[in-house]
């Protein structure tokens, strides 16, 4: 049999809500040796495999699930008891251990190879007598901690007495455990608390070891990835101001808690001209502080560099606001930041702001830059103080690739998700479940979606409707209530008082992205359309996937998903489980439009992608989607509500920072100056030309101009070609000349540069932003430098 162990599809494990095991109600079981019939047909937990033995937090509950579903004496507690458990590490820094030692009884393939079984209305049935036993025993070790991964080097493991099972007649005498931590094994009781402490973060490898009255021993695996919270540099806080949530169903309005960090700049390391970067969905914080600064990082034609060095470089300091996982101590609540209510993260840059106008030394106004959905944090934050009337100081936002209009995973990839984490009863692919409640049911995503899985599933939560007046695209409930909030604050919903720009990662040509051949996807383009092997004996799976239709699709709707599973050539699962859907008269379907691209394959990072894991990511046929659409986060001007997603933004040219905003230009679009490339890009990607805008929209033209009235160093023009001509207030002196570019790395240097009142330097640059520093006995220039 094929390892499986599908996060983004494990795609044999789907069969029917109803009894999964009744495919053995006809079946002798008089043979059996133990309790528990387990159906190897429609598990996913692989641990008839001899070769299985390792398993991480979901495969310990994929394993423990499939086992209790056969156990004839109900022995297993329930999975939501395994759930609230789980939650004791947050709660109580308590990271519970399961270990399960087990035997059962499943089919023993060689029957249905011989014919001596076969399958008769989705049931198994005895059809020869045969000398080979219809039933094989095994008995199998399994055990994990209870998450994934823990914050901190100090690990308080508890082995709890409610999930230790043992379903076998044989006693265990020892149990002994690696914790990974370069002691090796380790005798442990049931029932007691080890604390263990890591010397550093990583990956850690634990061994179980379980030692019967017989002598018999058994091992197995598993592993949790141990990170290091220990900066001390990052501050946490509260925000004072707490928004009213009961518009969204909370009984209880809370303050968010967050945490920033603040890299001063490499000159005169003093907080004087802070740019402020707001985190963006980030469910259950995979992007860190760390990680947030390194997504600046950017390749030029000079090499890679990072948008955060370069700006500190040049005098600015960077403050970086996360938002992390933590527990409420109002009521012992886990609130994932990451992907929490957009208001009351928009808060927490409010309470931020205050602190980092307090603390600034000067009157430098600040610069705040959202990508993505720190896009609307940021966004709402500035229209509530703009409306309140509180300074926050400052000058400049920039929203990049944000979702102003909302954003898009395709409506097919949700319901196939939604359906195997919660369709299918027993084995529900439970390492699915963090992704659809955590990610797709966040509240953020329900406030973002234009088109939303809970607006479309009937009241058994996974089913969708696909009655004719339900297909079309239908978004949240919190989604409309969000979007009339953000705009209630100023006249056109934007802050009012600062000067807004626009980097969108989407085609501003209405171009379309390419599937894996390279050709264009379109709207109904098939993501996946195949037939899978599961490994399983005379098992296969059906899966289809497409994107939304055209708007001059006809019918009672397109196929956008459908899963089915063959079971000796026949559905054991009633029939196809389907969602269809139908664009609206005035758009296609959103999935194929133009905009910022989410790497589809980016659900597995983490897990085998052999086996089925590696045949399901092969049969794709694409990639990546359509996240965020280029109008959305452009924020193009709508008319009755009615979102054209193919529309062809021309806007020409913006505002640069240097001239007045010429709203002629503008009328459709609330940003005064923007960065749209031609062709589509992933979501928030930096690239060479959107960080060459960027810099100058951040950095003034005039950078520092310690310089007296009446003795002046300029340059004649800017921008230039292959000729920099300064102008100098003095007959002669010696300046030194440094050009810097947009990766920090110095490309033109004259140290003993004699200056007149004209002076002409012949320079040989690549077209870019580049700085030129010019130091003259105690005269300065520091600007931007234009190369065309």
């Amino acid at each position: 049999m094929k390892k499986i162990t599908l996060l983004l599809l494990l795609p044999f494990s789907l069969f029917a809500q109803n009894n999964l095991n009744s495919i053995f109600s006809d079946l002798d079981t008089s043979g059996m040796k133990t309790s528990i019939l387990f159906n190897h047909f429609m598990s996913s937990s692989d641990i008839v495999n001899d070769s299985k033995t390792h398993f991480d937090t979901y495969g310990y509950f994929q394993a423990y699930n499939e086992l209790a579903s056969g156990d004839k004496q109900k022995r297993f507690k329930d999975f939501s008891f395994l759930k609230m458990l789980q939650k004791e590490e947050k709660l109580n820094n308590t990271l519970q251990i399961g270990i399960l030692f087990t035997e059962f009884d499943y089919i023993n393939d060689e029957n249905l190879k011989n014919g001596s079984l076969t399958a008769n209305n989705g049931k198994l049935i005895k059809i020869q007598n045969s000398d080979t036993p219809i039933f094989n025993t095994k008995q199998k070790l399994i055990a994990a901690p209870l998450s994934l991964k823990h914050k901190g080097l100090n690990v308080n493991f508890k082995i709890s007495e409610d999930i230790f099972l043992n379903t076998t007649s044989s006693a265990i005498s020892n149990i002994k455990i690696d914790f990974g931590d370069g002691n090796g094994l380790k005798n442990v009781a049931i029932g007691s608390h080890i604390n263990i402490n890591y010397l550093d973060s990583g990956e850690k490898n634990l061994i179980f070891e379980v030692t019967l009255n017989s002598g018999k021993m058994f091992q197995c695996y598993s592993s949790i990835n141990i990170q290091d919270t220990r900066d001390v540099n990052a501050t946490s806080f509260t925000a004072s101001i707490t928004p009213d949530l009961s518009v969204y169903g909370e009984a209880t309005s809370y303050p968010g808690e967050g945490e920033y960090e603040i890299f001063l700049d490499t000159d005169t390391g003093v907080l004087d001209k802070p740019i402020i970067l707001v985190d963006g969905f980030d469910p259950g914080d995979t992007r860190d502080i760390s990680a947030l600064y390194s997504s600046l990082d950017y390749v030029g034609a000079g090499g890679p560099g990072n948008l955060a060095d370069y700006v500190r470089s040049q005098g600015f300091d960077v403050v970086l606001l996360n938002f992390p996982v933590y527990t409420r101590a109002a009521d012992m609540t886990e609130v994932d930041g990451g992907a929490d209510f957009i208001e009351r993260n928009a808060m927490l840059l409010v309470e931020l702001l205050n602190i980092i106008n307090a603390a600034k030394v000067g009157t430098e106004e600040n610069v705040i830059i959202g990508p993505s959905m720190g896009g609307l944090i940021s966004r709402y934050a500035l229209n509530y103080m703009d409306d309140n009337t509180i300074d926050h100081e400052t000058r400049l936002w920039m929203s990049i690739d944000a979702p102003h209009h909302g954003a898009n995973v395709p409506l097919g990839l949700q319901h196939l998700l939604n359906y195997m984490a919660f369709g299918l009863g027993s084995n529900n692919v439970t390492s699915l479940q963090p992704i659809v409640d955590g990610m797709l049911k966040s509240p953020a995503a329900r406030q973002m979606l234009t088109d939303h899985l809970e607006a479309h599933v009937l009241a058994n939560g996974y089913d969708f409707n696909n009655t004719a007046t339900e297909i079309f695209p239908k978004e949240h409930p919190w989604k409309a209530i969000f979007d009339n909030r953000i705009n209630s604050f100023t006249s056109n919903g934007f802050p009012e008082n600062t000067r807004n720009v626009s980097i969108i990662n989407g085609s501003g040509d209405n171009l379309r992205y390419q599937d894996k051949n390279s050709n264009d996807i379109l709207p109904g383009f098939s993501i996946i359309d195949t037939s899978l092997d599961t490994g399983v004996i005379f098992t296969t799976a059906e899966l289809e996937v497409n994107m939304t239709p055209t708007s001059a699709a006809s019918g009672t709707g397109q196929l956008i998903s459908s899963v089915d599973i063959l079971f000796f050539g026949g559905s054991i699962i009633g029939g196809p489980k389907t969602a269809t859907a139908k664009a609206f008269s005035y758009t296609d379907g959103i999935d194929a439009g133009s905009g910022g691209l989410f790497d589809i394959t980016g659900l597995s990072d983490g897990i085998d992608t052999s086996g089925l894991v590696g045949d399901f990511l092969d049969a794709l046929n694409t990639d990546v989607f359509n996240f965020i659409p280029s109008v959305s986060a452009m924020a193009m001007e709508i008319t009755s509500n009615e979102i054209d997603w193919y529309h062809d933004i021309d806007l020409g040219a913006g505002s640069p920072p240097t001239e007045a905003p010429t709203f002629a230009v503008n009328d459709n679009t609330p940003f005064v100056n923007w960065y749209i490339p031609t062709n589509n890009e992933p979501h928030v990607q930096l690239t060479e030309a959107n960080v060459t805008f960027a810099l100058t929209e951040i950095i003034p033209s005039t950078l520092s101009t310690p310089i007296v009235k009446h003795e002046f160093i300029k340059l004649e023009k800017n921008p230039i070609k292959n000729e920099l001509v300064l102008l100098n207030s003095s007959n002669t002196q010696e300046a030194n000349i440094q050009i810097i570019d947009i990766t920090g790395k110095v490309v033109y240097k004259n140290k003993k540069l004699l200056l007149n009142n004209r002076t002409s330097v012949s320079i040989n640059l690549s077209s870019g932003l580049y700085i030129l520093n010019v130091k003259a006995n105690n005269q300065t220039l520091k600007t931007k430098l234009v190369v065309n």
